[in-house]
């Protein structure tokens, strides 16, 4: 296993600048998809559980950086949502259309609940709001997923080639 750490951080860092600052000036339905958390169940897909849940918590600690929330809370429901993704993907047969979008689906609402939940214990209040936003958050992530999931599969083949034997 080869660690990608080093290349997660800055990934992370400009993808959470991108999620705070860009991406909700161009809402879709009044909502935004989840980048950083796709960004990441795409990694897990492509690279399985243990980077998965370095890419999570990398992921989750630029996100909390950027959040009024308890830090913290982003990245333990981020590497929650890849333990979820990582356990669903052993079960399912390997296929590069349905499972992304099936496990994005997954992930997102493992990660929404986890999080709501973790900030709810903190003694933060969500609001009523937050809670009828969760269904079409998951159908939007869903719905992104398969581009970004292609986009990091192509990146990943590109800067990482697979060693041929014969």
């Amino acid at each position: 296993m080869r660690s990608t750490v080093y290349v997660a951080i800055p990934v992370m860092l400009l993808l959470a600048v991108l999620q705070t600052a860009v991406l909700p000036r161009f809402p879709i339905l009044g909502l935004t998809p989840l980048l950083p958390l796709l960004v990441v169940i795409s990694w897990t897909l492509l690279h399985g559980l243990e980077e998965g849940l370095v890419w999570g918590f990398t992921a989750g600690l630029a996100m909390d950086l950027f959040s009024i929330g308890p830090l913290g809370a982003t990245a333990l429901a981020y590497m929650t949502a890849v333990l979820a993704v990582a356990g669903l993907v052993r079960a399912l047969p390997e296929n590069r259309f349905f499972i992304p979008v099936v496990v994005a689906a997954l992930g997102s609402a493992v990660y929404l609940i986890v999080y709501l939940l973790f900030v709810r214990l903190l003694g933060f209040l969500p609001s009523a709001e937050t809670a009828v936003t969760l269904a079409p958050i998951i159908l939007l992530n869903a719905g992104f997923m398969l581009p970004i999931y292609w986009l990091i599969y192509t990146i990943d083949r590109w800067a990482f080639p697979r060693r041929v034997e014969f």
